[in-house]
């Protein structure tokens, strides 16, 4: 027996498990619960602005079938449904908003609440996978508090993660629940809560393998502690594993409809890339772990394209170090117990350590080690378990454990409330993103947008030329560099970069828009016009797209279309001023229009 059961074995004969349990969950669930408080009150941000505030597919329940039929972003680009399929996550936010309408404290709440369920889900899944309360506990708290979460938590868009999270634990606890008996009852359940899963996103295509891993890991021996033998290990392992296969067929299935394919479509990797990206993935996830001080949305991490000591060797050397500390403390901390937590350490992270599906500048995030966090936790749980093995107790849980993890949890939850604060706003969480990642892409040209909203036209107009120097082919950089030449008035350059922008992406809906509105200054209405129905037929949800079609309409003499325009704008975002105010002005100019017609003779 291993010094972990041991203790555990001498603990439980004189801990009252149910109800001091309970006191010790309250206790997690409300650290947790005070250290994100602040994100309620925070604003929609990133791209919020378009999964929530512009996006119209969640404001009915009529819309529930095309959840399901079709990509995560097809309603702000019909022509080109993606990779991503996420209907769950439509689902729940047509929920906040039938709850909360564009209430950003509400969805933020939203997302506490499905993180203290996961945090709750991970300390009955220890507890049911070991048998033993306080890892268990400790193991949750670590998880809770932990600041690798900030863009679950924090980030309204990012709940996605969370709620695949809250459906993938969900099903791995219902299949331990069917090592104990009514297999076929609580198999089942795990399935439908595994397709759910899957429902909410693509990485919980891993779940067979973990229930593998751990039908291996814990069939080793037989009740009487015989040895199995490899053949009995291999069938007792691959049958839970493949009861899965038909509700992930039905998964699959849906996703071909909404998406016409099955995989997501990859960019070119060769094998050395993988190779050499590795190492450099693992490291930044060990030492967001290990050394929780600097969290961001994006990181200047890029895949090595050659070997390096800096990039490949010492990355490597220092996962390796890691593994090799996990595997000789293995005894001590138990050979089951440390098998469980590195398959959930690595079999949720698998899916992200696939590069191919990436960007470049976008092969690391902290979101993605939401669920191999489990595994983190459970590790930094058993390394203080032993501090239990002697001293009193309270509420049946160890005061010489509780007290140092409590205080390790203080200085985490410390560095979560410092992570999610960059968070509040679109102003401040690109700031910030630029100072930790100044060579992304993405944070440039969103941060430019956000300074030429400000008023601070030089800054962002260096930082899209830099943009432009590194690549003359960004199409979002040539876009916005020229709406920020439309609002200084240099239309004609301004046209000139918007129609370059279009020629490198025909479909950025946004630049059609800025096209027009210069194409207008300059008094070419009809060109406006051609400009701005483009715009609107890229993106038939974008409200303001149809408020500015109709202006021009109006502009050109035909108010009955542009009626039409203001109306389906208004019926995507009730009550905006500008939209009521210019089909007002419309229907009067009808209205005249028809009162000063002669009359027909009868």
């Amino acid at each position: 027996m291993s010094p972990a059961q041991k203790t555990a074995t001498a603990r439980s004969a004189t801990r009252p498990n149910p109800l001091g349990d309970t006191y010790v969950l309250a206790f997690v669930l409300a650290m947790t619960a005070v250290t994100y408080l602040g994100t309620l009150r925070f604003g929609f941000v990133y791209d919020d602005s378009a999964q929530v505030i512009g996006n119209p597919f969640i404001r009915s329940w009529h819309n529930l079938p095309a959840f399901f039929t079709t990509g995560l972003w097809s309603f702000l680009n019909p022509e080109s449904p993606g990779n991503y399929y996420r209907p769950t996550f439509f689902v729940l936010s047509a929920l906040n908003y039938s709850l909360f309408k564009l209430s950003p404290q509400g969805w933020h709440a939203m997302a506490l609440l499905i993180h203290l369920g996961v945090t709750a889900l991970v300390f009955f899944t220890i507890r049911k996978m070991l048998g033993r309360s306080e890892v268990a506990a400790i193991a949750a708290l670590i998880f809770g508090v932990h600041p690798i979460h900030h863009e679950a938590v924090a980030w309204v868009s990012d709940t996605t993660e969370s709620l695949f999270a809250l459906f993938f634990i969900a099903a791995f606890f219902a299949y331990l629940k069917s090592r104990e008996g009514r297999a076929g009852v609580w198999l089942s359940a795990s399935c439908v809560l595994g397709a759910l899963a899957l429902f909410s996103k693509e990485t919980a295509i891993v779940l067979p393998a973990l229930v593998f891993a751990h039908a291996w890991i814990a069939g080793s021996a037989d009740a009487s502690g015989e040895a199995r033998g490899l053949m009995v290990r291999l069938r007792q392992a691959m049958l839970p594993a493949l009861s899965y296969i038909p509700a992930f067929l039905v998964y699959f299935a849906f996703r071909f409809l909404a998406l016409r394919h099955v995989r997501a479509t990859p960019l070119h990797a060769s094998v050395m890339t993988y190779v050499f990206a590795w190492p450099t993935i693992l490291y930044f996830y060990l030492k967001q772990w290990l050394i929780p001080i600097q969290f961001s949305e994006f990181y200047d991490v890029f895949a090595p394209t050659s070997f390096s000591w800096a990039h490949v060797a010492l990355p490597a050397l220092s996962v390796a170090a890691a593994a090799a500390a996990m595997w000789f403390g293995r005894k001590r901390l138990g050979a089951k117990e440390t098998g469980f937590a590195a398959a959930w350490i690595l079999i949720p992270l698998l899916p992200a350590l696939n590069i191919a599906f990436f960007r470049p500048d976008e092969i690391v995030h902290d979101r993605y080690f939401y669920a191999p966090s489990v595994g983190a936790a459970l590790v930094v749980a058993l390394l203080l378990e032993p501090l239990a093995r002697r001293g009193p107790l309270a509420f049946g849980h160890s005061v010489r454990l509780w007290a140092p993890a409590v205080a390790l949890a203080g200085l985490l939850a410390a560095s979560t409330v410092h992570a999610v604060s960059f968070w509040s706003d679109d102003l401040t969480l690109f700031t910030h993103t630029h100072e930790v990642a100044p060579l992304n892409v993405v944070t440039r040209n969103d941060l430019s947008i956000e300074w030429i909203s400000a008023g601070k036209l030089a800054d962002a107009q260096a930082l899209l030329e830099g943009l432009i120097n590194e690549d003359s082919k960004n199409a979002t950089a040539w876009s916005n560099l020229g709406r920020l030449k439309y609002q200084q008035g240099r239309f004609a350059e301004a046209e000139s970069d918007l129609e370059f922008a279009i020629g490198l992406r025909p479909d950025m809906a946004d630049a059609y828009i800025t096209l027009g509105q210069t194409q207008l200054k300059t008094g070419r209405a009809a060109e406006a016009l051609v400009s701005v129905r483009r715009a609107a037929e890229l993106n038939p949800s974008n409200p303001r797209y149809h408020t500015v079609y109709g202006i021009v309409l109006e502009l050109t003499g035909d108010c009955r279309s542009a009626i039409a325009e203001f109306q389906a704008a208004l019926a995507l975002q009730p009550g905006e001023g500008i939209t009521e105010r210019e089909m007002d002005r419309c229907k009067a100019a009808v209205g005249a229009a028809a009162s000063a017609a002669p009359a027909s003779k009868p």
